[in-house]
């Protein structure tokens, strides 16, 4: 693999896990913002905020807010893996990248990218996320649009794993509303920095 190859694999692999590190703590802060200052804090910043920098975990603290919130669930070995969930959920779109048309989106640097991510800890535990790399790169090559990128598999992990998250009350609606919008909104923003990395001149 030449050095600029083996940059982009490296490059694209490590920029996806900052998003999934950054979408999970995001879920941490949009709970403490329903937890402590539901009221005072404008949904609209959260979103300006977070977005801002998709490679920035801690980025929301500069709401003010500290992201140490009382669940247990945020402290269980199910969170955890959900970091992983969602570094899978966006590790097998990479295939889409194909579509840039660029040197760098080979399908054999493709599948570097994807195994690197593995290797960093993507993984989809019960199956809980949509699709697979084989299946994503199929379609990549096919005529088929993108499946959308959506939180469903989120909502469905929250009330089977999510513990005090799959209760009805308005801090939990307020998170999962939240996170219909986040997710797919980190995933556009992902999509477009690494359709920009392998295209121009960011490796």
């Amino acid at each position: 693999m030449k050095e600029k190859e083996q940059n982009a694999v490296l490059a694209v692999a490590g920029v996806t896990e900052s998003a999934s590190r950054s979408l999970h703590n995001t879920i941490r802060y949009v709970y403490a913002v329903a937890e402590r200052d539901f009221y005072n804090i404008n949904v609209k910043d959260l979103f300006k905020i977070a977005l801002s920098d998709i490679t920035a975990p801690d980025i929301l603290s500069n709401l003010g807010v500290s992201a140490d919130v009382k669940p247990e669930t945020f402290y269980s070995a199910g969170f955890k893996r959900l970091a992983n969930m969602i570094f899978y959920a966006f590790a097998v779109r990479i295939p889409f990248l194909r579509r840039t048309k660029s040197p760098l989106a080979k399908d054999t640097l493709l599948r570097g990218m994807f195994d690197a991510c593995a290797g960093k800890g993507a993984e989809n535990f019960d199956d809980t996320v949509y699709g697979d790399f084989k299946s994503m790169m199929r379609r990549a090559k096919s005529r088929e649009p993108e499946p959308p990128f959506t939180a469903e598999w989120f909502r469905r992990w929250a009330y089977s794993d999510g513990g005090e998250l799959a209760s009805i009350n308005n801090k939990n609606m307020f998170l999962l509303g939240c996170m219909d919008a986040m997710f797919p909104l980190f995933y556009a923003a992902l999509s477009e920095r690494l359709t920009e990395m392998i295209t121009g001149d960011l490796l």
